[in-house]
C-alpha cells in the first residue's frame, strides 16, 4: 500500500490545493452600516451649521424667536422724522421715521428745547403703586431695574435698535457690559404674528415697529385694544413690534415745517415720577 507521504528522494509531485478567496470589504453587511451612520451623522452637523447664522448676519438666533437688528435711516439732508398717516381696518395710524439720528434711552423728561433730540416717548411703563420701572431697564451700560414680567424687548448697540421677545436674552448683559440700552415692553408682533395680551382697555396706542427693513414708531390716533392695534401693525406689514407706553404718555417731535409738536397729559404730573424714562433720536450731525 502506498502513502501519500511515501515520497523517492528524486520524484517530484505537484499537489494542487485550493484556496478559500476573501470577500472584499464592501462585501461584508456591517460596513454597509457603518457607511451609513457615518453619512447620516454628517448630515446632522450640516443642518445645524446651515440653521446658525454667521456672526456677521443681521439675524441673531436665541431663545423664543429672531432678533431683528435694524440700522438707522440715513440720507443727505438734516435731521428729521417723516411722517405718514394712513388707515388699517378702520384704525387710524401715524407712521413717525427717525432719519440721520440715533436711538437712546434717558431718564426724566427730555429738554423740548433741544433741537438735537428730534422725536421722544415714553418707553418702559411706570408702576402705579411705587412709581419704578417695569422689567428690566438698562440706561448707558447702568442696570436701573430688573424683571422679565414682559417678554417684549428693545436693546439698543452701537446705535441699532433690536427688538425681540423673549424672557432671557444675552443682549441683556451684552447691553450692560457696552455701555447700550435695554428696556422691556408688551410685545405685538413677532415674525409677522401678533402677540396677544392681557390688558384690554382702550387706549392711545404706540410702538416700536419693524417695517420694511426700518424702525419706525406707530401711533393710533384714535383708541384702540391692544388686539385690534396689533392686528392693523400686521396688516401693515410690521414684522415685529413692541408696545411703548400708551394712554396719555408724554411726547414730541421737531417738526422742521411747524416746529416742536408735543401729545400726552400734564407734564407735571411725569416730572414728580423720578423713573420716567424715554426713547429719544439725537441727531448725528
Amino acid at each position: 500500500m502506498k502513502h501519500f507521504d511515501d515520497i523517492k528522494d528524486d520524484e517530484i509531485r505537484i499537489i494542487n490545493r485550493q484556496e478559500t478567496m476573501r470577500r472584499p470589504i464592501y462585501h461584508r453587511w456591517w460596513f454597509w452600516v457603518a457607511l451609513a451612520a457615518v453619512l447620516l451623522m454628517l448630515a446632522v452637523v450640516l443642518v445645524l451649521c446651515l440653521r446658525h447664522p454667521e456672526s456677521g448676519s443681521d439675524t441673531v438666533t436665541y431663545s423664543d424667536s429672531p432678533v431683528a437688528v435694524a440700522p438707522t435711516l440715513m440720507k443727505l439732508g438734516p435731521a428729521e422724522v417723516l411722517v405718514r398717516d394712513t388707515v388699517i381696518n378702520d384704525v387710524p395710524l401715524s407712521l413717525l421715521t427717525p432719519v440721520n439720528a440715533i436711538p437712546e434711552l434717558s431718564l426724566g423728561i427730555p429738554d423740548t428745547a433741544d433741537p438735537s433730540l428730534i422725536l421722544a416717548l415714553q418707553a418702559a411703563d411706570i408702576r402705579a403703586d411705587n412709581n419704578k420701572i417695569v422689567g428690566a431697564f438698562v440706561l448707558k451700560g447702568e442696570l436701573l431695574a430688573r424683571g422679565v414680567a414682559k417678554k417684549g424687548f428693545c436693546a439698543i448697540l452701537d446705535g441699532k435698535i433690536q427688538l425681540g421677545m423673549a424672557e432671557s436674552t444675552p443682549l441683556f448683559e451684552e447691553t450692560t457690559a457696552q455701555n447700550g440700552y435695554f428696556f422691556r415692553q408688551y410685545p405685538l408682533v413677532n415674525q409677522g404674528i401678533l402677540v396677544e395680551n392681557n390688558p384690554k382697555n382702550k387706549a392711545i396706542r404706540h410702538a416700536l415697529c419693524e417695517l420694511d427693513g426700518q424702525i419706525v414708531v406707530v401711533s393710533s390716533t384714535s383708541r384702540e385694544s391692544f388686539h385690534d392695534f396689533a392686528q392693523a401693525l400686521v396688516d401693515l406689514g410690521v414684522l415685529n413690534a413692541i408696545a411703548l407706553t400708551g394712554g396719555d404718555a408724554f411726547g414730541f417731535r421737531h417738526d422742521t415745517k411747524n416746529g416742536l409738536q408735543t401729545w400726552g397729559g400734564d407734564l407735571k404730573r411725569w416730572n414728580r415720577i423720578s423713573e420716567v424714562n424715554f426713547i429719544v433720536w439725537r441727531s448725528v450731525h
